[in-house]
């Protein structure tokens, strides 16, 4: 086997380079201070909004926000702030207090104790130039207000309007004799409001390009273990199964009932476990493709969900003594944070009972006993909001909408053993809808063994009656409000669990699954599944994964030979390849991993398993200036060779070839571009 990498890499210009494809749809975030408070303060904690019977504004409230960890490729395209008020029996029932927001300097600091403080000038009317970005009329039958600001005034980079991703604002209103107190930030945790908490509600363009095509981990929705915006020019005809060395001959750790492992930098991160004389050693470790340490860090416990990573290469490892681990994985795995989750959530989880999810904005999903908590991006980490569970009941893991303005996840009833699924509002973690009773109860002897929701866009949410293989599929039909209209589901004609596999969707949004023993299309017109005939056995409780060119990818580690196989969206010619795994390697863990040059990987309890392809479809590929897409791995089984263009700033490509790769002169690459070069298995 041989190997050679060149990789043409300059710095990335993150907000000045132009997406080939453009931007994608909205997203939607909450932003919470990083200080708020009403000055004079009181003895409340409060925020206070007021004026005197002459209409001098005697309490104002002032919020600083920090943009800078939003995604860096984010285009900002509306702003509000929300204040939820608290009941004031001052106000009489006609009365309305006008309240309007300032913007200003950010060298405040939060100390200053009087509205006569030279560093609170800004929020004088008469000393802001720029006048109110923002109102709203209060009345005693609001719960709240929300101020939509006149910043940006179309989208943005934030470094367009905040030079440097500081937002200062300030509340104020002179009506007469009006006086109305907030919940703040201290008083929503005092309290356990955590969603009343003052924010800014912010909707946002994303370009997906460059950022989160480098690895593959649970996303967003914890099935999508896969590299959705990655192409391929083509598929895997034959492949190959390679054993990596595991020089340290520890296990591979047992993280909830599929194992882990993600890919960084198109290198893989596995978890491991071994015990010395004195206590167990847990490790997070990056290999190259031969299974060589890049660098390891010892941990304190085994992971208890699967580790995540968000956009900027930090690795989020929960353990299960309920730690929470911060590892920046561009700098050998340095530990950023290391710290307790009852510590960093005001007590309101100790440990975890499922797996976590990072959203694009790097909020974490974490469920736990106690129910479910949304955790604001790193190093913020402030509790958003928090779903707290009833007595009896069990949450599984969330999914998030594509547009992450809903959350949905599935919520146990244990007495009675059935369940549901629930639709939260994500901007404050409100119930907007629920489901009937309609799914089991997701247990095995006293464990509970519960799926994610599939989501496809914003319109279908897919539950699975069981944890990786069921004989109902539910699909429901959700509106752009998030309320459930419609509930449906396909039978597979078994009274026992073994019919249909857990769901994946692909980038066009196609939804494949196992329908007995078959690869098969869900068909929305007739819901129904549309089974491909010509498909090779699968177990029914197969593990599936996509890329962005339907080739789907599947591991089966029941049936007596264990396997992984490749699918392509064709009724007529389905199979793309199978491998079988030598008994000697062991038994498969339930997980499946895509790198971004196409090799599959997975795990057993002592062995990191790699499969390539040996054979694709395309033996000589020409890549021109017309025929080259970023995000797109091109797969040749003899040669590939390079036209002589230049590359442009915005292109991340792969190219893969088991003979050889050659450039023609006149190939340059831009600055900002990046070019992988791979030849061999």
């Amino acid at each position: 086997m041989s190997k050679l990498y060149c990789i043409y890499l300059a710095f990335f210009l993150f907000i000045l380079i132009k997406p080939i494809d453009g931007f994608s749809q909205s997203k939607y975030t909450v932003l919470l201070p990083e200080l708020d408070k009403a000055v004079p303060s009181g003895n409340t904690n409060d925020l206070r909004i007021s004026a005197d019977e002459k209409g001098n504004e005697t309490n104002k409230s002032f919020f600083k926000f920090d943009f800078k960890n939003l995604p860096l490729n984010a285009k900002i395209e509306s702003l509000g702030l929300k204040l939820y008020n608290k009941p004031n029996d001052r106000m009489s029932d006609f009365s309305i207090q006008t309240i309007t927001v300032l913007k200003g300097s950010n060298e405040w600091t939060g100390n200053e104790t009087s509205l006569a403080d030279p560093k609170l000038n800004w929020a004088e009317i008469k000393n802001n130039a720029d006048g109110p970005i923002g109102m709203a009329q209060l009345k005693k039958s609001l719960t709240s207000i929300t101020m939509k600001l006149r910043i940006p005034d179309s989208p943005k980079p934030v470094s367009e309007f905040l030079s440097d991703g500081i937002l200062s604002l300030a509340a104020r209103s002179p009506e007469k004799g009006q006086d109305t107190n907030f919940f703040s930030s201290m008083t929503s945790e005092i309290t356990m409001n955590f969603s009343k908490k003052p924010k800014l509600l912010v909707t946002y363009e994303v370009d997906p390009y460059p950022f989160r095509e480098d690895w593959s981990q649970p996303f967003v929705n914890l099935q999508h273990t896969s590299l959705l915006n990655w192409k391929t020019n083509t598929f895997v005809v034959a492949a190959q199964l390679r054993k990596l060395q595991n020089s340290g001959n520890e296990s591979f750790q047992e993280i909830g009932p599929t194992g882990a492992l993600v890919i960084y930098k198109n290198q893989p991160v596995v978890f491991t476990q071994a015990v010395s004389a004195i206590k167990g050693v847990f490790l997070v470790k990056q290999l190259d493709s031969k299974g060589n340490v890049l660098w390891s860090k010892e941990v304190d416990d085994v992971a208890k969900s699967w580790p995540l990573i968000d956009e900027q290469g930090r690795l989020y490892y929960i353990s299960r003594s309920g730690k929470l681990n911060v590892l920046d994985l561009n700098n050998s795995g340095n530990i950023l944070l290391s710290k307790s989750l009852s510590d960093i959530t005001n007590k309101q989880i100790t440990t975890l009972n499922n797996n976590a999810v990072i959203g694009y904005d790097n909020t974490l999903y974490l469920p736990s006993d106690n129910g479910i908590t949304a955790l604001s991006a790193y190093p913020q980490l402030k509790v958003r909001w928090k779903y707290e569970q009833k007595v009896g009941e069990v949450n599984g893991p969330v999914s998030l909408s594509p547009d992450e303005s809903k959350a949905f996840f599935i919520n146990i009833d244990t007495r009675n053993k059935k369940s549901r699924l629930i639709v939260l509002d994500n901007l404050d973690g409100s119930v907007i809808s629920t489901s009937d009773y309609v799914m089991n109860g997701y247990q095995n002897d006293i464990n509970f063994y519960i799926p994610s929701p599939v989501v496809q866009n914003n319109s279908k949410v897919f539950v699975l009656n069981g944890f990786d293989n069921s004989s109902k599929l539910f699909v429901f039909d959700i509106d752009d409000k998030g309320i459930i209209i419609k509930t449906q589901f396909l039978y597979s004609g078994n009274t026992i669990n073994t019919g249909i596999s857990q769901p994946v969707i692909d980038a066009e949004s196609n939804v494949f699954f196992v329908f007995n023993n078959k690869f098969s299309k869900y068909n929305a017109l007739d819901n129904k599944a549309d089974v491909f005939d010509k498909s090779a056995y699968l177990d029914n409780a197969s593990i599936l994964i996509s890329d962005a060119s339907s080739n789907i990818y599947a591991t089966d580690p029941y049936s007596a030979t264990k396997k992984i196989m490749g699918f392509k969206n064709d009724m007529n010619n389905p199979n793309s390849f199978s491998v079988d795994f030598d008994a000697a390697i062991g038994n498969t863990k339930k997980n499946l991993t895509l790198a971004p040059d196409g090799t599959l990987y997975t795990v057993t309890a002592t062995n990191l398993i790699a499969v390539t392809a040996s054979k694709v479809a395309e033996n000589d590929v020409i890549i021109g200036q017309t025929n080259l897409s970023t995000n797109t791995v091109y797969r040749a089984s003899n040669s590939i060779s390079v036209e002589g263009i230049n590359v442009l700033p915005s292109v991340n490509t792969v190219l893969n070839s088991v003979g050889s790769i050659s450039f023609k002169p006149g190939f340059t690459v831009a600055k900002g571009a990046q070019v992988t070069c791979k030849t061999g298995y």
